[in-house]
């Protein structure tokens, strides 16, 4: 029987929503969490050594604030530094807010050594383009410092026109999805740009040779684990992934090294 004590590879899950809004998405009534602690625990316990994301949770009309937004990303440092830095906390920022968004991140990186930006999910914080011209004083300054963004797409155009303004900016995109095409799509951008890479988060990894499609059409250097969890089974994801049986420096690199690489750590 297979142990997620041990899995045999260091584990860090570059897509996870911490304390976001435990009902919102039906994840209690499924038997997700219910409160902080077993948010970490459940990760812990699928053999997840550290885990990064942003605290999110949908925002409509007048809750379409700066301090709305901004406490998400207070939200985030709290969890970091009440479970001893299991988890890495992505920061939110928002078109709306360009002239707030560029401070926080300026803050974020200096004072607080964040890292990472996202997952951001439009639609889920009242806007639709991540092209959008205004968002691009935001992407200069992340790709300026070599910070890691993580976006959920509406549309393949968006980070090739982010990608074509911004090629070194460490871009990596959310999920395979679950049309074949698509996913073809995505990793054949990411392979053009030297810091661009895909998250196997959300769905599409439970289609059979997924990961290996992915290293023929890019390489190894260009896929990330994660699960979206609260949403996904975490446990089901570090199984896949094995269960496909790459290479030992296949595995390597998708569990942990190509986002400790992105990273800097």
């Amino acid at each position: 029987m297979f142990d997620f004590k041990n899995p045999g590879y260091e584990i860090i899950d570059a897509h996870v929503h911490p304390f976001s809004c435990y009902g919102c998405l039906d994840t209690t009534k499924r038997g997700g969490p219910t409160k902080d602690d077993d948010f970490v625990t459940v990760l812990k316990e699928a053999g997840i050594s550290h885990a990064a994301g942003s605290v999110i949770r949908r925002i409509e009309g007048a809750d379409i604030t700066w301090e709305t937004i901004h406490g998400f990303n207070v939200k985030a440092l709290e969890g970091r530094d009440r479970f001893g830095g299991f988890l890495i906390p992505g920061i939110c920022v928002h078109p709306h807010f360009v002239k707030e968004s560029l401070a926080e991140i300026d803050y974020m990186y200096h004072k607080e050594n964040v890292r990472f930006i996202g997952e951001l999910v439009a639609y889920m914080m009242g806007y639709r383009n991540y092209a959008a011209p205004e968002m691009d004083p935001v992407w200069d300054l992340a790709d300026q410092l070599g910070m890691v963004v993580n976006l959920h797409l509406n549309s393949i155009d968006e980070p090739r026109k982010i990608l074509k303004k911004f090629p070194n900016l460490k871009l990596v995109i959310a999920h395979p999805t679950a049309s074949p095409q698509e996913y073809e799509e995505r990793m054949r951008l990411v392979a053009k740009y030297p810091n661009a890479a895909l998250d196997i988060s959300g769905s599409g990894p439970n289609t059979w040779g997924m990961l290996r499609r992915g290293i023929n059409w890019a390489g190894k250097e260009k896929l990330l684990f994660g699960t979206d969890f609260p949403i996904r089974n975490p446990g089901m994801y570090v199984a896949g992934v094995l269960f496909e049986r790459l290479s030992d420096e296949e595995n390597t690199a998708i569990f942990a090294g190509n986002f400790k690489r992105l990273m800097n750590i």
